[in-house]
């Protein structure tokens, strides 16, 4: 395992965001949702994500995630992805969302 410094870790701005929408992206290449999320003061992002096995479009409009939103965007299909949502694989292989248990300002930042 490769260490990194704090100063990278500090760089590396992970912050929670509230999703306001979800739909399918039948353009993806892997099965996928175009998820609309507010980081509060940060803005209103787009993020495409792997999230379909565990997880119905509406089951995710009002849940809070953790996203990565320093990273540039990224190209889709045709759908610019302007943050990282993350989540860990379980024993399937599938996406699990990463979030807090209890509700925070959007826009709180990984301490």
């Amino acid at each position: 395992m490769q260490q990194i410094t704090w100063d990278d870790f500090t760089r590396v701005e992970l912050r929670i965001g509230t999703i306001l929408d979800a739909q399918n992206f039948p353009q993806a290449r892997k099965p996928a949702y175009r998820l609309k999320i507010d980081f509060g003061e940060f803005g209103i992002l787009n993020s495409s994500a792997q999230l379909t096995d565990n997880y119905a479009c509406e089951a995710l409009v009002g849940r809070q995630v953790l996203a990565v939103i320093n990273f540039p965007s990224k190209q889709v299909a045709n759908f610019q992805s302007e943050c990282l949502t993350t989540g860990i694989y379980d024993a399937d292989g599938s996406v699990v969302l990463l979030s807090p248990d209890k509700r925070v300002p959007n826009g709180s930042r990984l301490v």
